[in-house]
This record gives structure tokens, C-alpha cells and sequence, in this order.
């Protein structure tokens, strides 16, 4: 059905495996499978969507990605190969944070963007879907708003050698953004209706992920202090 649909529509993908990100008729999907190696800081959060490590112990989602993760309580998450105990989860406008009690180490994080000229630029978007395999894709950013970043899905005669298509299932996923040698983290997936792609845009709350994350390190630092005068 998803495969009829988006031939309706003249979209350039075509339907994985259930709730995966789908990808174009005309390429295989191993291609899409080894792009992703390259962005080992996409990580996916089991049961809740999708998220990207932008600091040593902290997470970048969706709002509605940390929502579901604090209704169900999840004590920990698994990043990488191991699990690591869940300090605290922060909620602002469309994006969610999640504090890891430990710094990950065998995973390399991915900094925030915090530029002004996303339209017209080519980004990576990363995602696992239902089938839990780690899928990227290509295409360009045409719409920016004040908090958000938009993409159309392009037929096959406009489209880009990779492009593919977000999921609801996606939700959360990272678009990644590089210019001249630094990688970045650009937009975090808020939605997709099928032929339009909407993502949180990062460099408009990167003061607020900042401030959140200076914030909580600062509390810790008292507590450490205030400890160490007690003893």
C-alpha cells in the first residue's frame, strides 16, 4: 500500500520492511545501510523513536520521543553496545533532551549547527525504523522557518542519488549537516505527511540545549563541593 502510494504521488522511494525508512526503487538498500556507518552518533531509542548523541552524555530527540520515555519511566538506554542510566529528561518547544548519568566513550558525538544558511543545503538524515536497521539518506533543506526546517520528497527526475523518506516511526531522527570538514547536527524529525518532511531546528534552540546542559553540570558541581565540605 505505502509502495502504490507514493507511485500516486510521484515520490522517489519505495516501501522496507514495516516502519522502516523507505528509500528509492532504484537503488539497493545496502547502499543506504553503509552510508549510515558514517554517522555513528544516530542511536536509537527502543520503544520511543529515534535520537543523536550531540555531547558526551547527552541525547538530542523530539519532544514526544522524551515524552514517551518519562511516561514509561525508562531507567536506562541502550547506546551502542551498552546501557547507561537515564539522570534526567528536559522538554522544551518541539525538542527533548536526556541526561545520561555516564559519559559515553565509544561513540564519537556529533556538535550542534548554529549558522543561519540551511536552505539549499544538502543534509544526511539517519534513522533505524521498525526493523531496527540503521538507514541514511540524502536531500536538501527548501524550506526555513524560525524553528524549523522543512523538505520535500522529490520524483525520481529530481531527486538525489540516496534520497529517502522519513517514518512516523522516525520521529526524533537526526539531519546531519556538514559544511567544509565539520560535521553538525541540523534538525531533529517532528513529521512527515508522505511528501513533506518538517524537522525541530537546531540552531534555534541551541542557546536553550546549552544553557540546559551548563545548568545541570553546574548542579552537580555544588553537590560534589557540598559533599566534599561534609566529610
Amino acid at each position: 500500500m505505502i509502495f502504490r502510494l507514493l507511485l500516486v504521488l510521484g515520490a522517489a522511494c519505495c516501501a522496507l520492511p514495516a516502519a522502516a525508512l523507505t528509500i528509492r526503487p532504484d537503488r539497493e538498500d545496502a547502499e543506504y545501510l553503509e552510508l549510515s556507518s558514517k554517522y555513528p552518533a544516530a542511536i536509537r531509542l527502543r520503544g520511543a523513536g529515534e535520537g543523536v548523541l550531540v555531547a558526551p552524555r547527552w541525547i538530542l530527540t523530539s519532544a514526544s520521543t522524551v515524552r514517551k520515555l518519562r511516561e514509561a519511566k525508562v531507567p536506562a538506554l541502550a547506546v551502542g553496545s551498552r546501557e547507561f542510566e537515564v539522570l534526567e529528561y528536559f522538554l522544551h518547544e518541539g525538542l527533548g533532551l536526556v541526561a545520561l548519568k555516564k559519559d559515553v566513550k565509544d561513540i564519537p558525538f556529533t556538535p550542534l549547527f548554529r549558522g543561519a544558511n540551511e536552505e539549499g543545503q544538502t543534509v544526511v538524515l539517519v534513522g533505524h525504523g521498525g526493523d531496527g536497521r540503521k538507514r541514511a539518506s540524502i536531500n536538501t533543506i527548501d524550506v526555513v522557518s524560525t524553528q524549523a526546517l522543512g523538505m520535500r520528497i522529490k520524483p525520481l527526475t529530481e531527486a538525489s542519488d540516496l534520497q529517502g523518506m522519513l517514518t512516523p516511526a522516525e520521529t526524533g531522527a537526526p539531519i546531519f549537516l556538514q559544511i567544509g570538514g565539520d560535521l553538525t547536527v541540523a534538525g531533529i524529525a517532528s513529521g512527515t505527511d508522505g511528501t513533506r518532511e518538517t524537522y525541530e531546528r537546531v540552531s534555534a534552540f541551541s542557546l536553550w540545549i546549552e544553557a540546559t546542559m551548563v545548568e545541570v553540570g553546574r548542579k552537580e558541581a555544588e553537590a560534589l563541593l557540598g559533599a566534599n565540605r561534609t566529610e
